[in-house]
């Protein structure tokens, strides 16, 4: 084995691996709506069932069926989850928190079941999807629950997190968003785990997501922020760089559209040209990339790139672009490994 495959690999994975989904959309889902267009690789043309109608329809819209929003097939995660050890994949990290239904010990099996390295953050997700009860919680009660998630275990099991994240805001952040970051903060300076935080996918607050984490004395070098990749604006990508931070370019191989929100993702082709230029200007240790793969039509199963696709096609398309192999070993290897160091006070 050379080059990526020979190394541990660490690409982030936004949302569930496993975990039934609850997101919410300008639109509730259909929950009465059929997902039935299977991919069966190898079956004649004539025999797939692909009704056309509906594939269409989620790759507009995918979140307006809820049977792709629920990735709860055990069986099926493990051998999309190979093919990502077979490309060369060795770890992966979930950042499934409180709010999308976490579930740590179906986590560490599929871990074992595919010998794939799995790192659980932990942490609550955008208030909107909390209940109720949780959103008068203090700073010091979240706090209290980061530090129990990353000392002794998650959600009433002895699995611990490796990091905090995704945590969830929104735009505008909601008060309970705040100080969800600022009890991450101090929870930071006294284990040293890293933070990944969710912004609002096209708004604009993630500066203001770093200034409060630094007003609480957060390490940004150890704060990475997702789903910057969504969008393709290089000098807003170049102010949160300045900051320190990391930018998660995490979406790679989602290319959908979001009719019900007039928004369209990126292309892949985009992603990697916002790369390109933020390694230009010297920032590639501050920069990580992964799939952020929370619905069935992202899996190969279902017709998507699966989480195989960073390696299989993505990393021979930015070293024909000129990109070493000292850069991309930084980007898979050295700066997951940075975050995922505890170095607490």
């Amino acid at each position: 084995m050379r080059g990526l495959a020979a190394r541990t690999l660490v690409v982030r994975v936004a949302s569930s691996i496993v975990s039934s989904l609850s997101v919410q959309w300008r639109r509730p889902p259909n929950t009465d709506a059929p997902f039935d267009g299977s991919w069966h690789p190898g079956t004649p043309p004539q025999s797939l069932a692909l009704p056309l109608e509906n594939l269409g329809e989620l790759i507009r819209n995918p979140y307006d069926s809820r049977p792709n929003l629920l990735i709860d097939d055990p069986e099926l995660t493990v051998a999309e989850l190979r093919r990502y050890r077979d490309a060369g994949g060795q770890a992966l990290i979930d950042m499934t928190t409180v709010g999308i239904k976490p579930d740590p010990q179906r986590l560490c099996a599929i871990a074992q079941a595919t010998e794939v390295h799995v790192v659980a953050g932990c942490g609550y997700y955008r208030q909107p999807l909390l209940t109720e009860t949780l959103h008068d919680r203090s700073t010091e009660e979240i706090a209290d629950d980061l530090l129990l998630w990353l000392n002794e275990g998650m959600y009433g099991t002895t699995i611990r997190a490796g990091l905090m994240g995704e945590l969830g805001t929104s735009s505008p952040i909601y008060p309970f968003e705040e100080r969800q970051l600022r009890a991450a903060a101090h929870v930071q300076r006294i284990t040293g785990a890293s933070i990944n935080v969710h912004p609002l996918t096209w708004g604009h607050e993630h500066l203001r997501i770093l200034a409060i984490l630094e007003e609480e004395g957060a390490d940004l070098s150890h704060v990475a922020i997702s789903h910057c990749d969504e969008l393709v604006e290089p000098a807003w990508h170049e102010r949160i760089a300045e900051r320190g931070a990391v930018l998660s370019f995490d979406t790679f191989g989602s290319e959908t559209y979001f009719d019900r929100s007039f928004a369209q993702e990126p292309r892949d082709t985009d992603r990697i040209q916002c790369v390109l230029r933020l390694l230009e200007k010297g920032y590639g240790s501050q920069l990580t990339l992964a799939h952020d793969i929370c619905t069935r039509t992202q899996f190969h199963r279902y017709g998507g790139w699966g989480w195989d696709h960073l390696l299989r096609n993505i990393v021979p398309r930015l070293r024909h672009a000129g990109v070493s192999q000292e850069e991309l070993d930084t980007i898979f290897i050295e700066t997951p490994r940075r975050l995922l160091t505890l170095q607490g006070d």
